[in-house]
């Protein structure tokens, strides 16, 4: 990832609302991406609920893989 973008925040506060707004996406993007497939597959199978209910699970370990790397991107950044 290319924090370079970094630098255009002029104080805190703008970077606080940009982490907000990325951690809102990552939260939502993978969770309705993954778990409408899940859903749409139960429709599809009959299996209600046990595929959205692991597709949500599924969606959760992929939010917490893209916070990880990005807070850890954030921290060298702020170390260096």
């Amino acid at each position: 990832m290319n924090l370079e973008h970094l630098s255009k925040y002029k104080n805190t506060r703008q970077l606080i609302c940009a982490m907000a707004a990325y951690s809102g996406t990552s939260i939502l993007g993978p969770l309705l991406l993954i778990g409408g497939v899940g859903y749409f597959l139960d429709k599809m199978f009959n299996t209600n609920p046990i595929l959205l209910i692991v597709s949500v699970i599924i969606a959760f370990i992929v939010t917490n893989i893209l916070l990880y790397k990005k807070v850890k991107v954030l921290i060298n950044k702020v170390k260096s």
